[in-house]
């Protein structure tokens, strides 16, 4: 008589087989010759399955965790090759080529994986075909991953194949508007030797990514911005990205990109919305160049401060070309050729080493910029002619002010126009509630960007009262919160514009009031 507990394991072996890729559809016999093959281990973190040189003879699935595969590098440090997730196999090569496994595998994280005999396995691949297939089939794909790292590595910056990577995360279920979220469920140091890199490098292309505004990294939580994303693809066309098929089957994205047309004006993925959303973002931009160079002229936060300066530039810089193009011989193009005409010196004092005798002079222009960039923004919603539009327009605005706040709480404490600039913040104060007023009012169908204005509501509360000084030696300590919560506030209202972007259509509703700097 067959023992009770024998035939509950074998039966629950049966089940975890069974929903297996590699397994789906066998006959309940095969299933059964396999579960008589297998064992089922439980790995502790960083717990060995296999080293290398160990004798191959058993091909393993991973049931729940994570497996990684590495080799041991001279320094003495792991170079992780490839990380294993639910539903996937390993050491299947090494089966059908007598010898030891060349690399080794360890648990990432506590993990349940199944052992499954080297002659259970070929008994089955016997009686059904299809598994012989399927394992074929992985075998190519793995081929064609390995070649798709090595161009990667040898073709792409650490930034690009970071980001191959999230959207290989995201998969196909990343649409081309609005944003998607996945989650990095292995270690910094892990994923950093996964691209053999160190993971402060890894740290820094994520902030990176970040400050291109095509990412939003909350722990280990990382957003994509899909509609930037996008953009970035299509007025950065880089033909080792965008002309390697197998490439894209890594990185798993749906479609071919689209190229530019012969206009620079671009395909559906970045629509005339989208162009708003990018002139709206250069009033961002402005207001967050003059709040990094007036930290930097008052020696807090210094490298953060040079970074983020460094990088808003480039970019403030690289989306007036793709603006010059989009606008070029329509209505907007006279509103580009005046912000264009202002950035040349605006840029000139940014570059130059801050200090406060160009402080006044920082002051004006940069307002002057605002509102070049304001009018280029409305210019294009007011052609665009939608309601969505409109409020895409106005949610920029709201951005806009993250930044602004923070620039006059920096010219108060210089004593730069202070009685101008306790009115303005009170002035942002009211224009940042009654925009997400009315974004609130207009699209009260989207659930996601209800709770990004909640969110932004409750941070713009705590960030007015972060600037409160009651003893100027407090300033170098307020200073830095008020800048960290400016850069946090900027990320959750982008993150609302480009929700707005990504909305199917707006609902009738209370009439948008179009609003300009004071």
């Amino acid at each position: 008589m067959k023992d009770p507990l024998s035939s509950r394991i074998t039966r629950n072996f049966r089940k975890f087989l069974g929903e297996l890729p590699l397994f789906a559809g066998l006959a309940p016999e095969l299933l059964d010759e396999l579960a008589h093959g297998t064992c089922n281990v439980i790995y502790q973190k960083g717990q060995p399955i296999f080293r290398s040189g160990d004798t191959a003879n058993q091909l393993y699935a991973v049931v729940s965790g994570q497996a990684k595969l590495s080799l041991g590098c001279r320094r003495g440090n792991e170079r992780v090759l490839e990380l294993i997730d639910p539903g996937q196999i390993f050491g299947q090569a090494e089966l059908f080529v007598p010898g030891p496994y060349v690399v080794s595998a360890h648990a990432a994280k506590t993990s349940h994986v199944l052992a499954i005999r080297r002659d259970a396995l070929f008994r089955v691949m016997g009686s059904d075909p299809r598994v012989a297939r399927r394992v074929i089939e992985i075998l190519a794909r793995r081929q064609l991953e390995t070649e798709a790292d090595l161009i990667a590595q040898n073709s792409w910056t650490p930034g690009q194949r970071l980001l191959g990577y999230l959207l290989e995360l995201a998969g196909p279920r990343r649409d081309t508007t609005g944003e998607t979220t996945v989650t990095l469920e292995t270690s910094k140091k892990v994923l950093a030797s996964r691209f053999d890199m160190q993971p402060e490098t890894l740290s820094r292309n994520l902030r990176d990514l970040s400050e291109a505004g095509l990412i939003v990294v909350e722990r280990n939580r990382v957003t994509l911005r899909n509609g930037e994303i996008e953009r970035h693809f299509l007025t950065h066309p880089d033909p080792r990205l965008m002309d390697m098929d197998s490439v894209r089957r890594v990185c798993n994205t749906p479609h071919p990109r689209s190229q530019p047309d012969d206009s620079g004006r671009g395909g559906a993925s970045w629509s005339q919305c989208g162009w708003i959303n990018g002139a709206g973002r250069q009033r961002a931009l402005s207001q967050r160049m003059a709040k990094s160079w007036l930290m930097l002229e008052q020696g807090l936060l210094a490298r953060q401060s040079r970074q983020i300066l460094g990088q808003s530039v480039k970019l403030f810089d690289s989306r007036l070309g793709e603006l010059e193009a989009q606008t070029a011989g329509t209505e907007s193009h006279a509103s580009w050729t005046e912000l264009a005409k202002l950035w040349p010196r605006y840029r000139e004092l940014l570059d130059g080493p801050p200090s406060s005798a160009d402080a006044h002079e920082l002051f004006a222009i940069n307002e002057d910029v605002l509102n070049a960039a304001d009018v280029l923004a409305g210019t294009l919603a007011r052609s665009e002619g939608t309601r969505k539009g409109q409020l895409i327009n106005l949610a920029g605005r709201g951005r806009m002010q993250s930044q602004r706040a923070a620039k006059f709480f920096m010219f108060r404490h210089l004593g730069i126009r202070t009685a101008n600039c306790g009115s303005r913040l009170d002035e942002a104060s009211e224009e940042f509630s009654k925009v997400l007023g009315q974004i609130r009012a207009a699209a009260t169908d989207s659930p996601g960007l209800m709770a990004r204005l909640e969110s932004s509501t409750n941070l713009w509360t705590l960030y007015r009262e972060s600037m409160e000084i009651r003893d100027p030696a407090e300033f170098p300590q307020v200073a830095r919160k008020v800048f960290r919560i400016s850069e946090d506030l900027l990320n959750r209202t982008d993150a609302m514009v480009e929700l707005c972007v990504g909305l199917p259509e707006v609902n009738d509703g209370p009439a948008l009031v179009e609003l300009q700097p004071a």
